[in-house]
């Protein structure tokens, strides 16, 4: 093999890494973001269900309850990046009574991120069906034929987190993300315990 071939194939195959390089790199930052956001995700949607679980049992309430999820939360964090809601529905007690946010367990929310920023509870007394599905809110409604609802109440747990990619692939793809992140959340409706 001469030395001009040797050449030819050395600086052909610098050309072919300078292509692939760009593509390899968007991949790799690609893939580690990809998987901490399937990984905050997880992480969110656990916090909920066990908030919530644990809220229609009545063994933690309102801010014991959102400080102990926000450490379950970890590596994330949940207060500074984050916001927990829970909220009781309790069920109509007549056919004149329709469901209602309870005023014995207020709804409490905790954490820096506002509504503004996309972090707002959906359970609220001027949203259809106080924000549950319609066939959550049928089980709440009193039946006359039962003389009673299907069930007592519920209680919702609702997460939100902010979460922020750290690869520099967003500043390279537009309208990918905007540089303050993505808000991802989570929602739990657990039964209540009936008195």
């Amino acid at each position: 093999m001469s030395t001009s071939s040797f050449r030819n194939n050395k600086g052909a195959a610098l050309i072919e890494f300078c292509l692939i390089l760009p593509v390899f790199l968007v991949l790799v930052f690609a893939i580690i973001d990809f998987g901490r956001l399937i990984h905050a995700r997880l992480i969110i949607t656990n916090v909920t269900r066990e908030g919530a679980n644990l809220a229609s049992r009545d063994i933690k309430s309102g801010t014991d309850l959102i400080a102990m999820l926000r450490s379950s939360a970890t590596p994330l964090d949940l207060n500074g990046a984050g916001r927990i809601c829970i909220s009781s529905i309790e069920a109509g007690i007549t056919t004149r009574t329709a469901p209602i946010i309870s005023t014995q367990n207020p709804p409490v929310c905790s954490g820096s991120l506002t509504a503004a920023s996309g972090a707002a509870s959906g359970i609220n007394a001027g949203a259809t069906n106080l924000g549950l599905t319609g066939a959550m809110y049928n089980h709440l409604v009193f039946k006359q034929a039962n003389k009673a609802s299907d069930i007592n109440g519920v209680m919702v747990v609702e997460t939100f987190y902010r979460f922020t990619p750290i690869t520099p692939l967003p500043n390279f793809i537009t309208n990918l993300w905007t540089g303050a992140g993505a808000i991802i959340g989570s929602r739990a409706v657990f039964c209540s315990i009936g008195e």
